[in-house]
């Protein structure tokens, strides 16, 4: 359903020095600086695949989703979506996907909600009977009965981005792309939204990829990931496969009486600060124990709690940002 083939995209802006002289300087002589968005990126997803699509900001997702939906143009590599190219097809390939980014709207914020399914239905040149029948379960499984008469404009954010679910399901698009689809959203309605995407897919064999920060939704949602960092492929494959990769690596949670004023570093510790009196360490078991670890934290400051874990899939990708994939 989508195939992409080593895609290149870089971005020229102008390298301006600060200060009127600076700006009156880059205005008769610019100097451009050419950055790299996307390096060499390639990418297959099958037909009814729900993949996950991480990254750091700025590393190169929402570039790459651009591309993918025929917004931008590569500067080099192809695209197609459901074979067809999105750039040489732009209505057709529009008429099968569906694009969803969590702080834009695709609904008229002065019109209530119904008359914007309506209007989605005649861009999409939806029959009114099938329109009819697909609102009906749109509005059930999104729970949307009681808001349909409301303008957007006076919706929560919950309700409208249940709302903008619905419109970009109205035309039963067979590839859907979701760029951070619940942010800002309460547990609830982030708990919809996921059974929604695993009905749409399970029922129709929808194809989804999914840019999201929230690594909740990664896990409960995809068993495929591609982690993308600073415009390149850094892994594409199983999730759980790299959870069993990382295995290796534990985490103890530490709480102090007092607020912690350092940070530890040690070879096969990985240190993240929650806040002054919450902190964890991630290390490797092959090289220390569980109680040397506890051993060092103890001697280093007074412990008021102490409890074990696995190391959780944000961890693992944090720790990839920060240090790289070794083989």
């Amino acid at each position: 359903m989508i195939e992409a083939h080593h895609l290149f995209k870089t971005y020229s802006i102008v390298d301006k020095e600060i200060g009127l002289k600076g700006s009156i300087k880059a205005f008769f002589k610019p100097r451009k600086k050419t950055i790299p968005a996307v390096q060499d990126i390639s990418l297959q997803v099958s037909k009814g695949e729900i993949i996950g699509y991480i990254g750091a900001n700025g590393s190169g997702k929402s570039t790459t989703i651009k591309m993918l939906t025929g917004v931008l143009f590569p500067d080099q590599g192809q695209v197609t979506i459901n074979g067809l190219n999105p750039q040489e097809n732009r209505k057709a390939v529009n008429k099968q996907i569906g694009v969803l980014f969590g702080q834009k709207s695709h609904l008229d914020w002065n019109l209530p909600v119904q008359e914007s399914f309506i209007l989605h239905a005649k861009i999409y040149d939806v029959p009114e009977a099938v329109f009819k029948e697909r609102l009906a379960l749109l509005i059930d499984l999104l729970d949307l009965a009681d808001i349909m008469k409301q303008p957007i404009r006076n919706l929560s954010l919950g309700q409208r981005v249940r709302c903008e679910f619905a419109a970009i399901f109205i035309h039963q698009p067979a590839v859907v792309f979701l760029d951070e689809p619940t942010i800002g959203l309460d547990a609830t309605v982030k708990e919809t939204i996921r059974n929604f995407i695993r009905y749409m897919n399970q029922t129709h064999e929808t194809t989804f990829l999914i840019t999201s920060h929230d690594m909740q939704d990664i896990e409960s949602l995809c068993e495929r990931i591609f982690i993308i960092d600073k415009g390149k492929k850094v892994y594409d494959g199983s999730l759980t496969a790299l959870k069993e990769r990382f295995s290796a690596t534990k985490t103890i949670s530490f709480s102090t009486e007092t607020a912690l004023e350092t940070d530890f570093h040690r070879a096969g510790w990985l240190f993240e600060r929650k806040d002054d009196y919450h902190f964890d360490i991630h290390y490797q078991s092959d090289r220390w124990t569980g109680a040397q670890v506890i051993a060092e934290i103890f001697q280093a400051c007074p412990i008021q709690d102490v409890s074990m874990r696995e190391m959780d899939i944000e961890a693992i990708v944090r720790q990839i940002y920060e240090e790289g994939l070794h083989a």
